[in-house]
């Protein structure tokens, strides 16, 4: 009967170690599987932030060069009124130029034909 009751406790013990080691190795598990998600989790966190910046940036970069295009053509704009503006100011002092030596002209014919049309003191 001592080697029933002996083996009887002996295969609880057995039992109950066995049990406990399978716990004790359940909760390592579950440790590292929640370790290795959290590590998971910060590395795709991570990678998200960093897409998320380099669309930021890409963004900061399409938009500053919008800026700038537009500002070229504004500048372009602007030089080309200038030259315009300029060429129909040449035009008018072209214009009254010509104006000036019309209206000479006519002033000096009109005093030649005075001239011709007073009578000679000869």
């Amino acid at each position: 009967m001592r080697v029933i009751v002996i083996a009887a406790v002996l295969s609880v013990l057995i039992a109950g170690t066995s049990a406990l080691t399978m716990a004790d190795e359940l909760t390592n598990l579950g440790s590292e599987l929640k370790s290795e998600m959290g590590s998971t989790a910060g590395e795709a966190t991570g990678a998200m932030k960093a897409e998320q910046e380099q669309m930021k940036d890409s963004l900061k970069s399409k938009k500053d060069q919008m800026k700038d295009d537009m500002k070229a053509k504004r500048e372009q704009m602007r030089s080309e009124m200038k030259e315009k503006k300029e060429a129909l100011k040449a035009e008018r002092k072209e214009m009254k130029k010509a104006a000036k030596a019309k209206k000479s002209k006519a002033k000096k014919q009109a005093e030649e034909a005075a001239e011709s049309l007073e009578p000679s003191a000869y």
